[in-house]
């Protein structure tokens, strides 16, 4: 026979843990402290460990408790969330979403994909933060940000979207000013960096098994990549972009790849989104959109 727990027990538990005491813990659930006590001494019987170490200011969790505390919070996320769906099943998606993105990136692509979502969904409303800076997405509140690049590792929940090379560009015009055959020929142009990369000057160029590291002085430093691009197309430098914003330019034949055998390194284009969070109907459908559309 199946054992039937009492999980009402489960969310007196975490409240202690995450409230600090019991008295703050009954305060929060809307209880009397002596149930709360009791329920907690109840559960310590049912499960035949010790899940407190007390004190008179504070009460802490076990080794053992913690990790019932983790297993259980979880299970109490999951529990919520298929309630919330059920309620949620024949509703439209409303409330609000907060996104956050790199300028150039959310530019191009997030805040047209914004702007579709609205129109599918006017029920739903949406801040969008366009930053190159990359913030605490749990401190500061966002259900999702887009990342372009390379993760840091953190506790939130990244998906890869699509992965993009940074490739060398410049105009039609500057093509004609030098031939650039192999990475140590493009010293006869002028260089236009970004200067928000770590190592805007130093680059890795690769061909099957040859590898060349350049190092390029710019003669002009930008901290904006759509701004770098504009400055190339109606200049006579090159600069060295994701090939996600060029392609474009690339097929109207406003700007020219160079060293096109050559390779530089890959990135990846993320969704990140903070962990144990419950994801609301809103939030699911701006990602199936995301997904349809970017991936």
């Amino acid at each position: 026979m199946t054992t039937r727990y009492n999980l009402n027990r489960l969310t007196y538990f975490i409240a202690t843990i995450e409230e600090g005491s019991i008295t703050a813990a009954a305060n929060s659930l809307g209880i009397s402290k002596a149930v709360v006590s009791k329920q907690l001494q109840l559960l310590e019987e049912e499960v035949g460990v010790n899940l407190f170490m007390r004190n008179t200011r504070r009460i802490r969790p076990t080794q053992a408790g913690q990790s019932f505390y983790t297993e259980g919070k979880a299970a109490l996320v999951c529990a919520n969330e298929a309630f919330e769906n059920i309620l949620e099943h024949d509703s439209l998606p409303k409330g609000k979403i907060r996104v956050t993105a790199p300028v150039d990136y959310g530019l191009a692509y997030v805040a047209p994909l914004v702007a579709q979502f609205r129109n599918e969904y006017p029920t739903v409303s949406i801040h969008l933060d366009l930053r190159d800076e990359q913030v605490d997405i749990i401190d500061q509140g966002y259900d999702l940000a887009f990342r372009v690049g390379w993760l840091n590792d953190s506790s939130n929940l990244a998906r890869k979207l699509q992965e993009f090379q940074e490739i060398v560009v410049c105009s039609p015009t500057a093509v004609k000013q030098a031939s650039i055959r192999r990475p140590e020929d493009l010293h006869k142009l002028s260089f236009i960096a970004n200067h928000n990369l770590k190592s805007p000057n130093l680059w890795i160029f690769q061909r099957m098994d040859e590898i060349q590291k350049l190092e390029i002085k710019a003669a002009l430093s930008i901290n904006i990549t759509m701004a770098i691009k504009e400055a190339v197309i109606n200049g006579n430098s090159f600069a060295i972009l994701p090939d996600f914003l060029v392609k474009k330019e690339l097929h109207e034949g406003k700007l020219i790849r160079l060293l096109p055998k050559w390779s530089l390194r890959t990135g990846g284009i993320y969704t990140l989104s903070p962990p144990g969070r419950r994801r609301t109907k809103a939030l699911r459908s701006f990602l199936e959109m995301v997904n349809r559309t970017i991936s």
